[in-house]
């Protein structure tokens, strides 16, 4: 094939020198070389000939930076022969780096001992690779031999250019091709490919999968490419069968793919091979189902943990041993338990509520023990039993065998269960809670395990199937050596409601784990994502969450290591909700539901203030999820989760408000506790607080008039007016009510509070820019619809004003310089909240 004609290289110098981006650099190197390439998979540039890395601007003779460039494209490499999401492509035989000053080429192979290594933490995303894999090419003589191109030079250049061309036409010839290997984790998805292409041809008699695994076989199928035929051994007496088959498709696939030629992963793969159903692998996505690449995901974790527990020299291959068992007593369609490698499934029991599923299960997993089972009602008089002993002619649901193994005190367990997350009502219905992960629980709410978990003074986590699984759990491997795999939600380990849990019952070792999105789930709300965990957890020891180090690996959707996350297993005395007293309310007061809406008609409505009543904190609950039910009102929130502000509580909620207003909400925060201050509180960081919060959108105080409620007449203050009323005075008002109303107004407490305060500059800067908006408004008031707002008095609140102001299209020059300086002041406040140990350090 002869060299691709490029355009002229000053053009693509020019074009080089001009690139400010990465994409820049790619797409100058596309159009200069007439690439045709591929940019899915997360791959800067991808040819079936060469795989491309690009920067920006890097130093290529720096050991260290081509390393660390290097170990970028061996993520893609190492992806693309032991993963699982990309089939289809084959492994180029180069690797060029390049950027707008530089490049280099080189032979993929070269790389194999390292991205073959299963030593490196390839759970990483490329752009930041393990640093042991770093250092180790940055170390190896093989990086000294690379030959770097100075582009600006034109004979470094033409060498370059003509290396490049060659490579990408084949005209190199090549040591060694490397190819994609078929394993039992990812024949699935090998077999979606192969069926894709050969199916149709194939489709006779026995099933495509019965063919493919023919044709994995290393010198099983005998092709004729001179006659486009091929000859599979299929079935059990290995029956020979003649198909049509391209030349080009068959040569392409095992391009890609070499043969399998170890029976123990052939062996493997037909104990599993009637999986491959549409209908079977439809099972696996519905409504709450573990996401299979989580699962699969899981037994890495187990298969390095299990082996550091089991010893020097012990590896994966425990599960063969016999030394272990697993148990997942809320089967449901198998998800967790998919990937398991075939010899384990003779060691597991798998249990289930619901005849559908078992049907499901021993279909898909023929070896294991499947049986149907209440965990949460069934024998619960037996597991529970005093230690006195058992009569000899007690019954069982449990299967004898699953009794027998544990009886044995030689064997060891695993627990890999997603428990179902619905709460129990006192009503006797089960609500069904956001985070669920299972199908309907009704008409199980009153339990067995729940009653002896009420019986046990545990409160209201008793009402939850989560902690009923888990204290049966506790019962049944009590003594035992065993580790729990746990799929969940973070609450266990940090809720408030589960604090008696965490005292009396869990309180086992946390070893390794990971989080990720809940949007991985069908069935739950993609717009409210929260974190889900793979905890696994060693049952043999004892200590308090409060005193562990629970640092989780984090994953994105395509389970890559993207950082990690420290989740905080504080005691709930020490969250921030225990920290702000919260004065008896005793006086009757109208309550709000919003910013000057009277809420009169709720049944479960509060109603009442406290003495000194200043606004109305609402703040339910302590953690992230909660950032949207926190506000200030004029008047007692409506529903449960506010307090009465009063002047001794009053620099505490607003420390409280601006704590849970600040920080950015994620899927990965979500489920953090606020935390009381760990030390005294300086006067520059409350008062940095009281006046972000003045100005923040989720302050809704008003001033209101003659408010009926329950046949009394109330009259609305706003004590969050910022401004004294001598200067306010002197500022134009467009109104002759209100101008009159202020010659014997008195200072609102916020007002007064302020002038007692030495003001920061950042808050400084942010009065300053309020004021000229009230200002703006005062002036403004004949042309303001008032009456739409409720504006009758001269303290009118931030809600007033600011959406009376921006209903007359007017301030936006005063808004805009408003919030830059209420933006300065949040990028203050948000590290100090992180200092004083009110945010945890990586929130």
């Amino acid at each position: 094939m002869p060299p691709a004609k490029h355009k002229p290289t000053t053009d693509f110098l020019t074009t080089l020198a001009r690139a400010a981006t990465e994409e820049e650099v790619k797409f100058a190197y596309a159009r200069h070389f007439d690439l045709a390439f591929k940019t899915s998979d997360h791959i800067d540039l991808y040819t079936p000939q060469i795989l491309f890395e690009f920067k920006k601007d890097k130093n290529f003779k720096s050991a260290p930076a081509l390393a660390h460039i290097l170990a970028q494209s061996l993520y893609y490499i190492h992806e693309l022969k032991h993963g699982w999401r990309v089939t289809d492509k084959p492994i180029p035989p180069f690797i060029c780096l390049a950027d707008k000053n530089e490049a280099t080429i080189c032979e993929t192979t070269l790389w194999q001992p390292f991205y073959d290594n299963p030593a490196y933490d390839w759970d990483l995303a490329p752009s930041n690779p393990d640093k042991l894999l770093v250092d180790a090419i940055a170390a190896s003589p093989l990086l000294q031999q690379l030959h770097i191109y100075d582009l600006p030079v034109p004979a470094s250049l033409a060498l370059f250019s003509e290396q490049l061309t060659r490579a990408i036409s084949g005209q190199i010839e090549i040591r060694l091709r490397d190819k994609k290997r078929i394993t039992e984790r990812n024949f699935e998805e090998v077999f979606a490919y192969w069926n894709n292409i050969f199916g149709d041809s194939v489709r006779n008699g026995f099933k495509t999968s019965r063919y493919f695994v023919s044709d994995i076989q290393q010198d099983n199928t005998i092709f004729l490419p001179d006659k486009s035929r091929a000859i599979f051994r299929v079935g059990q007496t290995g029956e020979l069968k003649e198909k049509k088959i391209l030349p080009k498709d068959y040569e392409h696939f095992w391009s890609i793919y070499e043969k399998v030629g170890d029976m123990d992963v052939i062996r493997a793969i037909l104990a599993k091979i009637d999986r491959l159903t549409d209908e079977t692998m439809r099972r696996f996505h519905g409504e709450f189902f573990t996401p299979l690449k989580f699962a699969n995901k899981a037994l890495d974790y187990i298969n390095k943990v299990i082996p550091q527990n089991a010893g020097a020299g012990a590896t994966a291959n425990f599960w063969s041993t016999g030394q272990y068992r697993l148990w997942d007593m809320a089967a449901g369609t198998g998800n967790l338990e998919y990937h398991l490698p075939q010899e384990a499934l003779q060691y597991c029991y798998l249990s289930t509520l619901y005849k559908e599923d078992i049907e499901h299960l021993e279909k898909l997993f023929t070896t294991a023990t499947i049986f149907q089972y209440d965990y949460l009602n069934d024998d619960i008089g037996n597991v529970f039993a005093d230690a006195g002993g058992l009569p000899l002619d007690i019954t069982w649901k449990l299967p004898k065998k699953l009794r027998d193994d544990l009886a044995n005190p030689e064997l060891k367990w695993i627990i890999l269960i997603n428990p179902p997350f619905a709460t129990a009502q006192k009503t006797g219905t089960i609500k069904k809670d956001a985070e669920a992960q299972g199908v309907d629980k009704k008409g199980v709410s009153e339990t067995a395990v729940r009653k002896i978990m009420h019986k046990a003074g545990l409160g209201e986590v008793s009402r939850e199937l989560f902690s009923q699984f888990l204290f049966r759990i506790k019962q049944e491997f009590k003594d035992k050596t065993a580790h729990l795999g746990l799929f969940s939600t973070l609450k266990y380990i940090n809720a408030n409601n589960d604090q008696k849990f965490r005292d009396r019952v869990f309180h086992y070792i946390f070893e390794r784990g990971f989080v990720f999105s809940s949007a991985n789930f069908d069935g739950t709300k993609k717009n409210n994502p929260f974190p889900v965990g793979f905890l696994l957890w060693n049952m043999s020891q004892s200590q308090r969450l409060e005193t562990q180090d629970i640092t989780l690996d984090v994953f994105n959707d395509r389970v890559e290591k993207t950082g990690t996350k420290s989740i905080v297993a504080g005691h709930k005395s020490e969250f921030l909700s225990k920290w702000i007293e919260r004065p008896a309310a005793t006086i009757t007061f109208p309550p709000f539901s919003s910013a000057v809406d009277v809420a009169a008609g709720n049944k479960d409505r509060r109603d009442r203030i406290a003495a000194g009543f200043l606004a109305s904190l609402m703040c339910k609950g302590n953690d992230m999820q909660n950032q949207n039910f926190t506000a200030l009102f004029s008047a007692p929130y409506v529903s449960a989760g506010a307090l009465s502000v009063t002047p001794d509580n009053f620099e505490k909620a607003m420390v409280i408000h601006a704590a849970r207003r600040i920080p950015k909400a994620t899927w990965l925060n979500d489920r953090d506790q606020f935390l009381q201050p760990n030390r005294e509180l300086p006067a520059d960081f409350i008062t940095n607080c009281a006046v972000w919060n003045l100005f923040s959108g989720s302050n809704n105080t008003a001033a209101l008039r003659n408010i009926a409620y329950e046949g009394q007449t109330y009259q609305i203050r706003n004590h969050f007016f910022p401004f004294p009323v001598s200067e306010v005075r002197d500022w134009t008002i467009a109104d002759n009510d209100i101008a009159l109303q202020l010659s014997t107004a008195a200072n609102t407490y916020v007002a007064d509070w302020l002038r007692a305060r030495r003001l920061t500059p950042q808050a400084t800067a942010v009065l300053d820019a309020a004021r000229a908006l009230y200002k703006l408004y005062f002036a403004s008031l004949g042309q303001l619809r008032t009456a739409k707002f409720k504006i009758e008095t001269w303290d009118a609140g931030w809600w007033q004003i600011r959406m009376s102001l921006n209903d007359a299209n007017l301030g936006a020059a005063e808004f805009e310089t408003l919030k830059t300086a209420h933006n300065a002041l949040k990028a203050e406040i948000l590290p100090a909240l992180k200092h004083y140990g009110i945010l945890s350090p990586n929130w």
